[in-house]
């Protein structure tokens, strides 16, 4: 996104501001650096791009096909499913927005007219709350009003949050669906869902109604994830109260929950993040891809914490030895087994830099992020080398980062952008002294978003971008099906389809209550 040609004021806040900030929860450091960067936007008629120097594939070893090989699990690494559920359903039923609006302000002839429509674009076909339904058989039967209490209720399923909102036709949720897939994957330590201030019981009773097997626990997005909104001349933008007005500063800054994920469940080493819409079902082909995938990280896993305590027992030897057994593990070839350590640091982590015996390098996060081959008409995010600060290193980078020409000559063109999207990502929890050193990392995005009938921008982290950096994790970018991706970015994603369609299976003991 460019910037505006205006001059925005200078990079003050007034103390009543910042005592407010700080009454809020948020982190008022952290505000005056997004108010930084927000003016260097602004000021700017430039985007904010890291230009990409070649795109990951197979040929050039940025991809690795994922480990075929059968190996025996180790129970003793510990990964829990952790989902980002705090997103709103505002993009996805953008649809039904007029309609939304109509409610609001109480438009029966508009309403009428909207649901007509509607109808008319086979919205039916798609999962919709239960009010809506009992709307439309009013506007058949030619009702003269709508009932308040219907359009309460229908007002506030449809702004529920997207895990809370129907994904299939009978009426399973997308949180829902999520349960029932891990269940289905099993050997999870436990399942974190990440969810709006305010209704971690809402997911909670859902949870628990679904009676899976799994330790479930919500955290909630709060103030300390949070950012605020900031006007057209960079000053903060305050709400109908004159408060500051909060806005979450995107998922990267769920990274920061990361640790509090081994103090819920001491027993894990890694989480397994995926997209609360990105529906994958348990069918037998879906369950054993997503075991596979985890399976592969655990052994990668186990073969890095024998060269970490190879290194700190000055055990060279040793280290070398498990080196060699991980480029043996992803089919890297070695020409010198004796320097095992350097090929895995370049060929399969890719970190420039780093001496083969730091064991500083060894010690960052890893991370295995599952790709999706590109279907030849896919133009969006994809892993690369790229420079950034000066440096290169590899990155999952978005699309907002790319600069017109690199989009055009790497992200549009199917031979160079292979793949497409990270679908799976297995990370190990990083510690707080880990994440203090990722304070004032680059990636993030500036924001422009309508509100309150102006424009307002915001400072949001990249939460794949940073987990997916040759920087500041051990990533190794691999190939997962096709079969496993399928994001539901607006209503009409989820047409047709319904539990069976996925192979969904509720629990004989549960009834969804609609």
């Amino acid at each position: 996104m460019n910037g505006s040609s205006g001059s925005p004021s200078n990079n003050i806040l007034p103390q009543d501001l910042v005592d407010r900030i700080r009454a809020m929860g948020l982190d008022i450091d952290a505000v005056k650096a997004h108010q930084k960067n927000i003016h260097s936007f602004l000021s700017s008629a430039q985007g904010r791009f890291f230009k990409i120097i070649d795109s990951c594939r197979f040929d050039n070893g940025g991809i690795c096909p994922l480990p075929s090989s059968e190996y025996r699990d180790n129970a003793d690494i510990g990964i829990v499913a952790f989902v980002p559920a705090a997103g709103a359903s505002s993009r996805y039923l953008l649809p039904l927005q007029p309609l939304m609006d109509a409610l609001r302000s109480a438009n029966t002839p508009a309403i009428n007219q909207i649901v007509r429509e509607l109808i008319k674009q086979k919205i039916l076909s798609c999962p919709l709350p239960r009010a809506f339904h009992q709307l439309v058989e009013l506007v058949e039967a030619n009702a003269g009003s709508i009932p308040e209490a219907l359009a309460a209720d229908l007002l506030r399923e449809m702004e529920s949050p997207k895990a809370l909102y129907p994904a299939v036709l009978d009426g399973l949720t997308f949180f829902e669906t999520k349960l029932l897939e891990h269940q289905a994957v099993g050997d999870f330590a436990g399942e974190i869902y990440v969810c709006p201030p305010g209704r971690q019981n809402d997911l909670l009773r859902v949870s628990s109604s679904l009676m899976t097997s799994s330790d479930v626990k919500c955290y909630e997005q709060g103030a300390a994830l949070a950012t605020v909104r900031f006007d057209h001349e960079g000053k903060i933008a305050l709400d109908a109260e004159g408060q500051p007005s909060s806005v979450p500063a995107g998922h990267g800054s769920l990274a920061n929950l990361l640790p509090d994920v081994k103090i819920d469940f001491p027993e894990a080493r890694g989480v397994f993040i995926r997209n609360i819409d990105n529906v994958s079902g348990t069918s037998g082909e879906v369950v054993e891809a997503t075991r596979k995938f985890l399976n592969v990280f655990r052994k990668t896993l186990e073969l890095i914490d024998g060269i970490r305590g190879a290194l700190k027992s000055t055990d060279t030897a040793f280290a070398e030895s498990r080196a060699l057994e991980l480029l043996n593990l992803w089919s890297i070839k070695v020409t010198d087994p004796k320097n095992a350590l350097k090929a895995v640091l370049e060929s399969l982590f890719h970190s420039s830099g780093a001496y083969p015996t730091d064991i500083g390098a060894w010690n960052r996060p890893l991370v295995i992020m599952g790709q999706v081959p590109n279907t030849q008409k896919d133009v969006g995010g994809t892993c690369v080398f790229a420079e950034v600060d000066g440096a290169t290193q590899k990155l999952c980078l978005e699309v907002p980062h790319a600069s017109a020409d690199d989009r055009q000559k790497f992200l549009e063109d199917p031979r160079l952008a292979t793949h497409f999207n990270p679908v799976f990502v297995a990370a190990e929890i990083p510690n707080k002294a880990t994440l203090a050193s990722w304070e004032g990392h680059p990636f993030w995005l500036i924001a422009k978003k309508s509100w309150r009938g102006r424009d307002v921008f915001y400072q949001e982290s990249i939460l794949y971008e940073l987990l997916g950096s040759s920087r500041h994790c051990n990533v190794i970018f691999t190939e997962v099906p096709r079969f496993l991706f399928n994001p539901h970015k607006t209503i009409f994603d989820a047409a047709s389809r319904t539990s069976q369609f996925w192979s969904l299976e509720k629990p004989a003991n549960h009834h969804h209550k609609g």
